[in-house]
């Protein structure tokens, strides 16, 4: 039976052209950036060049890119690194990674202040909501661009205006892992401080990501005094290039992949009418490549596990969240026995018969378990 990988939300399988060059660079490029002899210089050059190529399509400048090993590290370097000495206010939205949430958690031990900022029905933070939940003693404040269960699109700019208006001398912090390369933003306009990127979730390899920034941050954990002072450790000039390759790669819309989600979802409402989506409307600020949806009536694990007996490969939600129910669901007023939550999210290299045989796969799992539920 031939696998159909519908879990790009969570990571996404390595582009072939990323993976050769990528090796190749680890065969070439194997010496320390800091060094200074003809070895060291090509790898510092190399990793110069994709700090320019990556600032590039960030819209910022190259000293304000930093590479870390992650989407998690880069927003625990903007938040942990972010805060000062003297305990304030930080706020978070309540749909947040829980890269961002443990944070949260680890400054409150600190003597922080967290405020929760609500979001509305479809899981958006309002300029009104975030508002009434800070205030001048806040510090940092931390919003994601795109949700990464139900692909809820935030309009970081009006949010942005609402710090700068309420909280002066907040940081925003930004996390960009689910919407860079497929929501169109320049770090220019969009109004914030610290924008936390990744590579694993644009057909980049895992163990690479970047944190743009233009506030004054300190160093989580000290080494070296590499990546500006911030990121003590020996840099990977090949892992560097293979996340601003696969950045370049990404195409500059979401038009191929967001209509294999539109075919997915009417094969799945043509053979599951009860079938209901979670978040936003397709036309009204949602991540293209985004499919969440509740199935009346069966529990979430049971069905994710016939599925991958099926060959499907789903989530309910994040994986980073396995084993509790969906801080965003929960946000959005839903429970776990409201039905089987189904997080489908498809990718480049899916193909529009996928889609078709991905719903028939899913209809027939679900007709198996009403035998045992109904």
């Amino acid at each position: 039976m031939d696998l159909i990988y519908l879990d790009n939300a969570a990571t996404t399988p390595l582009d072939p052209a990323v993976a050769e060059g990528l090796a190749e660079r680890h065969r070439t490029l194997y010496g320390n950036p800091g060094s200074s002899h003809p070895v060291g210089r090509a790898a510092g050059r190399a990793l110069d060049a994709a700090r320019a190529r990556l600032a590039r399509r960030l819209g910022g400048e190259a000293g304000q890119v930093v590479f870390t090993s992650g989407g998690t590290e880069s927003l625990g370097l903007a938040l942990l690194g972010g805060a000062g000495d003297t305990p304030a206010r930080v706020a978070i939205s309540a749909v947040e990674h829980s890269a961002v949430v443990e944070a949260a958690s680890h400054l409150a031990r600190w003597g922080w202040q967290v405020d929760v900022v609500p979001v509305d029905a479809v899981g958006r933070v309002t300029p009104a909501a975030l508002d009434a939940a800070i205030d001048r003693d806040t510090r940092l404040v931390a919003v994601m661009l795109a949700n990464n269960e139900i692909g809820t699109i935030n309009d970081v700019p009006a949010l942005a205006a609402t710090v700068r208006a309420k909280a002066p001398r907040a940081k925003l912090v930004v996390d960009a892992v689910q919407a860079f390369g497929k929501v169109p933003f320049s770090v220019a306009t969009l109004g914030a401080d610290c924008v936390a990127v990744t590579a694993h979730k644009i057909h980049g390899p895992k163990g690479v990501g970047a944190l743009w920034t233009r506030a004054t941050l300190r160093p989580v954990m000290r080494g070296g005094g590499q990546e500006f002072g911030l990121r003590g450790g020996t840099p990977s000039a090949p892992l560097a290039w293979a996340l601003a390759e696969a950045a370049d790669r990404m195409p500059g819309g979401m038009d191929g992949v967001t209509a294999l989600r539109d075919r997915l979802w009417a094969a799945v409402r043509a053979a599951l009418p009860a079938a209901r989506l979670t978040g936003p409307a397709f036309d009204d600020g949602r991540l293209g490549n985004n499919l969440h949806l509740c199935i009346p009536g069966l529990p979430s694990e049971p069905l994710l596990n016939a599925l991958a007996e099926a060959g499907v490969c789903a989530s309910a939600g994040s994986t980073c969240s396995k084993g509790r129910f969906s801080r965003t669901l929960s946000a959005l007023g839903r429970t776990k026995d409201e039905g089987a939550w189904l997080r489908l999210t498809p990718g480049r290299f899916n193909t529009a018969a996928e889609m078709d045989e991905a719903a028939r796969r899913l209809a027939r799992a679900v007709e198996a378990l009403r035998a045992v539920y109904d």
